[in-house]
């Protein structure tokens, strides 16, 4: 019986069966701006997938991190300002710290799927426009929010 030896680049997006639905990952990363998290991150795990990217796992710790971190920045910062009695006008700066944490995550996670991507566009893979399923999640957005109850602080880490 012979083996076939098979030769596979480490960096080299292996093939999925998802391959006909990828999006450049510009899309997700727009749709956490104008749509949310709660669109944007599970697009990019799809992404992920659909590409075979090699960082696929670091990926996916960074989508599964982006929410968490949220979480323990919104509790840091609350206790921060409960512990220092800081002013109410403070508040807003710690939404913006939040932000931030969002943007960063998003553009990292897009940063880890433009190589692979890149390289399926090159070879010629098929590629999805993302801009409807951006356009349906921008205007679904109060819907979704809504979804997550009226607690603020759930909107934030969705949003």
């Amino acid at each position: 019986m012979a083996h076939e030896a098979s030769y596979r680049i480490q960096d080299e997006p292996a093939p999925s069966g998802l391959g006909h639905l990828i999006v450049n990952p510009v899309f997700p990363l727009l749709s956490v701006m104008l749509a949310g998290a709660w669109l944007a991150l599970p697009w990019f795990a799809f992404n992920s997938f659909a590409l075979g990217s090699p960082t696929r796992r670091k990926e996916l710790l960074l989508v599964v991190a982006a929410p968490l971190g949220m979480m323990a920045l919104s509790f840091g910062l609350g206790l921060l300002y409960v512990l220092l009695d800081l002013p109410k006008g403070s508040l807003p700066y710690f939404q913006v710290l939040l932000v931030v944490w969002k943007l960063a995550v998003a553009y990292w996670l897009f940063d880890l799927q433009k190589r692979s991507f890149a390289l399926h566009e090159y070879f010629g893979g098929p590629v999805r426009n993302g801009l409807p399923v951006m356009a349906a999640g921008f205007l679904l957005k109060g819907v979704v929010l809504k979804a997550f109850g009226g607690s603020g602080w759930w909107q934030m880490v969705a949003s």
